[in-house]
């Protein structure tokens, strides 16, 4: 009867994290596209997004913690991964998301680009409206790269707003 018990318990556990991850999809294939969907729904959309950039790196050399209802100046470093210097002309695209990363898909306005302050840095600016956890979706396109290398120089960074 033991085992007949844990083996139902299992069973359940199972058939509700599939449902779990089909509901998960059906949302995604409706909010981004078929497309996009179906990427997600084979994993590559995830994979892509999940990452480390390819051709660059990503420093935060402002504070992660901001004040809500103020605007707030978040400080980039891009750097070229193959020679760790600044990286200048890139255009740093950036989405906040209310909550952990692809968690709620709850978009603050549009992707926007950051403000180049020369020599690699890079200025995100915006002015949470509650305390708790944002997403800043960064995405890189070095100068002379094509679009689709902000699939490949991807970064989530957290953001808390107290």
């Amino acid at each position: 009867m033991k085992k007949l018990t844990i083996g139902i318990i299992v069973a359940i556990g199972i058939f509700a994290t599939a449902l779990s991850y089909h509901s998960l999809n059906v949302d995604a294939t409706t909010m981004i596209g078929s497309n996009m969907g179906s990427m997600m729904k084979s994993g590559n959309m995830m994979n892509m997004m999940s990452q480390i950039p390819q051709d660059v790196i990503v420093k935060v050399t402002s504070a992660q913690v901001i004040k809500t209802d103020k605007e707030s100046k978040i400080t980039l470093l891009v750097l070229d991964k193959e020679t760790k210097k600044p990286l200048t002309n890139a255009q740093v695209i950036i989405g906040i998301e209310r909550g952990t990363s692809m968690t709620t898909m709850n978009m603050l306005g549009g992707m926007f680009n950051a403000e180049d302050a020369g020599n690699g840095k890079y200025i995100v600016r915006f002015t949470p409206d509650s305390n708790g956890i944002y997403t800043m979706h960064t995405h890189v396109i070095p100068y002379g790269k094509s679009m689709h290398s902000m699939m490949n120089n991807h970064l989530d960074i957290g953001i808390i707003a107290t």
